[in-house]
C-alpha cells in the first residue's frame, strides 16, 4: 500500500488493524492512537479536513496530525477518538442509552455556533449537486436504498423525485449538520459521548437531515438489517430524549432527498 512520505515518518512503529465498519469506500488503518484514512481526493474527503480543522475546540473530533493528497488520493492522518461505535452490542442492547447518547450527540452538534462556518449543506447546495448528477447521468434509480422509491408506488424516475422536492421544499431549522449521523460515527465509553468522525459531509443544514439519519441507523443496527441480534426497536424514544415530537413531513422529506444525495 503506497503511503507518502509526509504522512509515513508519522505512522508509529506497530501493526495496524483495518477497519471494517460501516460502508465508506475509504480505506482506515487503525493504529493504537491514530486513524490513518486514505480515500479518493473529492469535494467530500477535502471537506473532511477543512471541517475538522474549524471543529477544533468545538466539537470533539480527530486532530489533523499530518494530511496530503498525492495523484487524486488524499490521506488524512488523525488522533484515535477513545471509547465505541454506537453500533457496539453494549450500546444496542440498552436503547433507551441508546437514545439518549444518540439525542446528546444531536443537541452538541446543534450547540455549535455556525455564524462562521466554512460549509453550507442547505437545499440550495444539495439541489444543484442533484442537477448536476442529473445531468451527468450518474443519479440513477438503481441506486435507491428504499424498494419503493420508483416504480408503481413510487416516483417514475429521479427526474420526477427531484421535481417533486423542489416543489415540496419544507422551510430549514439551520445548525451544525453532521451530514451522515449514523451510530458508527459517534462515540462513546460507558456513559460518557466521547466524540465524532466520518464529518465529510458536515456544515450548515437543516437539524432533520440528522435526525432522519439517526433515526434510520437506530433502526437498521438494532433490527439486524446488517445482521446481527434484532431486537426491538422504539423510534420514540429518541424523541423523548431530544424533548421534541416527530415531524413525519421533514423524516419523509430528507429519506427521499437521501436517495438522490
Amino acid at each position: 500500500m503506497f503511503i507518502p512520505e509526509s504522512i509515513r515518518v508519522h505512522l508509529p512503529d506497530e501493526q495496524f488493524n483495518l477497519d471494517s465498519i460501516g460502508r465508506s469506500e475509504a480505506s482506515v488503518l487503525q493504529f493504537s492512537d491514530r486513524i490513518l484514512k486514505i480515500q479518493k481526493d473529492c469535494n467530500v474527503s477535502a471537506n473532511e479536513y477543512h471541517m475538522m480543522r474549524w471543529l477544533q475546540g468545538k466539537l470533539p473530533v480527530p486532530e489533523i496530525i499530518a494530511a496530503d493528497h498525492v495523484d487524486g488520493v488524499r490521506y488524512l492522518l488523525m488522533s484515535r477518538i477513545p471509547g465505541r461505535y454506537l453500533c457496539d452490542d453494549t450500546f444496542l442492547s440498552d436503547q433507551h442509552r441508546l437514545a439518549e447518547l444518540c439525542a446528546e450527540g444531536l443537541q452538541r452538534l446543534w450547540a455549535v455556533d455556525i455564524t462562521d462556518c466554512p460549509t453550507r449543506r442547505t437545499l440550495d447546495e444539495k439541489f444543484r449537486e442533484i442537477e448536476a448528477g442529473l445531468r451527468d447521468g450518474w443519479i440513477t434509480a438503481e441506486q435507491a436504498d428504499q424498494p419503493d422509491t420508483y416504480g408503481p408506488n413510487g416516483f417514475s424516475s429521479p427526474a420526477a423525485l427531484f421535481d417533486w422536492l423542489v416543489v415540496h421544499r419544507p422551510e430549514e431549522d439551520l445548525v451544525l449538520s453532521h451530514g451522515d449521523y449514523c451510530l458508527p460515527n459517534v462515540f462513546a465509553d460507558g456513559q460518557e459521548l466521547t466524540g465524532f468522525i466520518d464529518i465529510g459531509l458536515s456544515g450548515v443544514a437543516d437539524k432533520w437531515i440528522d435526525i432522519e439519519k439517526g433515526l434510520w441507523s437506530m433502526w437498521a443496527n438494532t433490527t439486524g438489517f446488517f445482521g446481527g441480534k434484532q431486537r426491538p426497536f422504539d423510534r420514540q424514544l429518541l424523541f423523548n430524549a431530544l424533548g421534541m415530537q416527530p415531524d413525519e413531513d421533514k423524516l419523509r422529506y430528507y429519506s427521499l432527498l437521501e436517495e438522490l444525495c
